[in-house]
């Protein structure tokens, strides 16, 4: 009967195994991945700040090898019982799991890296982002730093007019018209041109807020005011002749600036000259905020420690945070794009009980 008893036992546990170990480890190593990529990115965006060299891991390989160990015992006496009785166990075994990961890293550099990173990003990454958010205004606002003669810059001081209000108004606009479903964005089958803006059904109810969209665009209303409007975007400057929409965008380069601009630097290191100093944010960046607390912030959901301070985002900050995530996403493409390269020197850590 024990050893029946054992069988099963051992069984049993083989069979769960493996199944727990997926169940258990998998949302573990995901987290604690997503955790230390979080903390790189923004430590790298402080030291940056602070005029320092930074350098970045990526996370390439995860092995978790699991072994499996089973044990079992009879206990028997020997001599009078009055010498062990009560004190014996019949029967005993046990199940011992242990998980021993083995994590790979690639340090991030080359050309490649550095390329993705200041180059600006593709009109279709910027499509393809706003059609997938339920806000695509926002987006606009972040990645496009042009649209014909609008200007949304990075800092207020690079305009010498300050902010452009048409830039807001025409992204305001757009929202507007497309949560209507009179504006849509869609590819053109011809190949000079990658997307077009289709307006249709605007009459009369959406007549005047096309009149604007198309007047801070520079494009003229139809003779008719309610036929379909076509108007092709490309992603270039404006010329000339131009009729249509010519897109600009920011590097992930220019994202990164704009958050080193944003952190609340400490008095006693302003003071000392310790930090690089920047002009005020323009639009994208006025309600972006990296802030800073001599004592580890409660509410943060992401803090790193760096010279005697916490650098943090508080999780209540939904627009820096989604600032923030749209620059690590973007950063990671740069990253991936480097970590593939096969010249890369590998980094692997096995990590001992």
């Amino acid at each position: 009967m024990a050893a029946l008893c054992m069988a099963l036992f051992v069984t049993f546990g083989c069979s769960m195994v493996g199944p727990r170990s997926i169940s258990m480890g998998r949302a573990d190593y995901n987290e604690a991945i997503n955790q230390t990529e979080n903390g790189q990115m923004l430590l790298s965006i402080v030291k940056a700040r602070y005029g320092e060299t930074f350098s970045l891991l990526a996370v390439s390989g995860v092995a978790a090898n699991v072994r499996f160990r089973t044990s079992a015992g009879v206990n028997v006496g020997f001599g009078p019982s009055e010498y062990f009785s009560g004190n014996l166990v019949p029967f005993s075994g046990g199940i011992a799991i242990e998980e021993n990961p083995t994590i790979t890293y690639k340090p991030i550099q080359g050309e490649q890296y550095l390329r993705q990173l200041l180059s600006p990003i593709s009109l279709n990454m910027l499509v393809l982002i706003m059609r997938s958010e339920t806000y695509p205004a926002t987006y606009l606002t972040l990645i496009a730093n042009r649209i014909n003669d609008m200007q949304n810059p990075d800092f207020s001081m690079a305009s010498p007019a300050g902010t452009d209000s048409r830039f807001q108004r025409f992204v305001e606009l757009s929202e507007d018209l497309d949560q209507s479903g009179v504006l849509q964005l869609v590819e053109d089958p011809s190949k000079n041109i990658t997307f077009d803006i289709m307006i249709n059904d605007y009459a009369p109810t959406h007549s005047d807020k096309v009149r604007e969209y198309l007047d801070l665009a520079g494009l003229s209303m139809p003779a008719d005011g309610s036929s379909n409007i076509v108007v092709p975007v490309h992603f270039a400057v404006k010329g000339p002749e131009w009729k249509g929409l010519a897109i600009s965008t920011r590097s992930t380069y220019d994202l990164l600036e704009i958050l080193r601009a944003s952190i609340q630097i400490p008095q006693e290191h302003a003071h000392a000259g310790l930090t690089r100093n920047y002009p005020p944010p323009g639009l994208a960046g006025k309600d972006i905020h990296i802030q800073s607390s001599k004592d580890k912030p409660k509410r943060a959901v992401i803090a790193v420690a760096y010279r005697g301070y916490w650098f943090y985002i508080d999780e209540t900050d939904m627009q820096t945070k989604l600032f923030y995530d749209m620059a690590r996403t973007l950063w990671s493409l740069s990253i991936s794009a480097a970590a593939d390269q096969k010249a890369a020197p590998v980094l692997t850590i096995p990590v001992s009980r």
